[in-house]
Formats: C-alpha cells, structure tokens, sequence
C-alpha cells in the first residue's frame, strides 16, 4: 500500500491496529485482482480463466481452506473477524472482468455501475473493517466510492486513452459534440474543458452525498476517512482550476500538502477526544 497506493497509506496508519491490518488485507487483494486483470503476459480469454480461479480460491480461504497466494491467511481472517459480505468481493471480481471486455459505456447509468463493482466495494468492504452505527452508511460508502473512482477518472483521462481505455460515457461525449481524438489533439476544444467540469461537477454531487459517512463510522476510524476523502476532494479541485492538465500530467497533491491533511484531522480528533 505504500508503494502503489500512497493516497490510502496516509489514513491507513491512523487506525487501531487490527482495523490497520484487516485494511492492509482488503487492499492486498484488491491490488492483486487488478494486476491480474493487467498482466501482459497472458490473453484475455487467459486472464479470465485466472480471475474466475482467484474467485474459487477467494471463497475457500473465506472458509478456512488456504491455498495459492499468500495474502490468503490474512484476507480470510479478516472478512471473517469483521463479518464482510463475500458478494462484495464478487462483485469487484465482477468489475475486473467487465475491464477485460472492453471499456466503452454508452451512458453514465454504465459507468455507475462500473464505479461501483471496482471502488464503492472497497468503500462497503472497508466500513464494515471501521465499523457503522447506521445502515445509511451503506449507501453512502457507495456513493463515496463512485466520487472517488470519477475523479481517478478524469485525472487519468491521458493515461487512460494511451492504454486504449475510455471510461467517458458516449452519451456525454455527443452532449458537448466530442470525440475521443479530441482529448489527444495538439489544440483543445473549449467544449473539452466544458466537459471536463461538468465531468467533476457530476463527482462534486457525488461527494456531497456521501458527506454524512464520517458520523456513522465509529470515531477509532473517522480521522482516516476524514483524510482520504480530503486527499480526493483535494485532487478534484486542483482538477477544476485547471482541467485540461490531464492531458499533458497526471494531477495530484504533494506529500507536504497531505502530510498537512493528516497533522490537522489528527489535532481535530485529539480536540475533540479533550
């Protein structure tokens, strides 16, 4: 996680430390299924073959069996500790085979529901590892993770298109009479910048509609959850003033600006615990 996740890391190391751990777990095979999905060495019909064996050995170690992959023994124990649904990690299974068939999404309903099978189940996973008092937070934790998955999104818009994936709805693309080639020509078309802010604009909605999670996750885990979505939100406003950067950089924040994210949840929750 701290190598290939540096945005999770920062709130990661906040949390007691058996929720710590059961998160290193939820990311390890998160991680995992997706370089299985990416491995290069390999055909699609191959790689399919592989995530539905993963999928097998997912479920045996959930009941007790361990075999293949070392992160079995600490995967295992904890969806069974912290009682996780195993249809979650079905679903996010799901999510990596549909990256296999292709990635074109005639309308947003498509990408939601994508958004959802690859990052709202790690959300669902990871607050059933915090702990809720409210079964609203459910829902939220889907909306959380379809706003953070936008805005992975729209900051990898270049890097995306030159792996030949787009994760842009069809539909928005003919409302601003766009075409794919339009994101990578020499000069940009002020209907790409439009796009791209109703783009963020549509992850904005999403974040505000989440924004009731933090007080339904037991307080041991608010300040991680305060900092990943701060880190996120932060990312997707440095998108909004500038928009176009993604297509020449990747944008993000730097490790002194999210070093400060944390020092000031820290002090907000040590406040608060006084």
């Amino acid at each position: 996680m701290k190598a290939e996740a540096r945005n999770f890391y920062f709130g990661m190391r906040l949390l007691p430390e058996a929720k710590r751990r059961g998160m290193y777990a939820l990311y390890s095979f998160m991680r995992v299924c997706d370089d299985l999905t990416d491995g290069s060495n390999s055909d699609r019909q191959d790689r399919r073959k592989i995530l539905q064996s993963w999928r097998e050995q997912m479920h045996a170690s959930i009941d007790g069996s361990l075999m293949g992959h070392p992160i079995w023994p600490a995967f295992g124990d904890t969806v069974r500790r912290f009682g996780i649904p195993a249809k979650i990690f079905d679903d996010a299974i799901d999510g990596q085979l549909q990256d296999l068939d292709g990635t074109e999404y005639e309308n947003f309903q498509q990408l939601y529901d994508y958004c959802y099978q690859v990052a709202s189940t790690v959300g669902l996973a990871a607050i059933h590892i915090w702990g809720f008092s409210d079964s609203r937070a459910l829902l939220s934790a889907e909306r959380l993770g379809v706003a953070m998955q936008l805005t992975n999104i729209i900051r990898d818009i270049h890097e995306d298109l030159g792996r030949g994936r787009c994760y842009l709805p069809a539909e928005d693309l003919r409302r601003f009479d766009l075409k794919i080639d339009d994101f990578s020509a020499a000069e940009t078309k002020i209907s790409v910048e439009e796009f791209l802010h109703f783009q963020i604009d549509r992850a904005r909605d999403f974040y505000e509609q989440s924004e009731m999670l933090p007080q339904w996750i037991h307080r041991d885990s608010r300040p991680t959850l305060r900092i990943m979505i701060e880190i996120y939100r932060g990312i997707l406003d440095r998108l909004a003033g500038n928009p176009c950067r993604v297509m020449r950089e990747r944008v993000k924040l730097s490790t002194s600006e999210k070093l400060w994210i944390v020092a000031r949840n820290l002090w907000k929750a040590h406040a608060k615990a006084h």
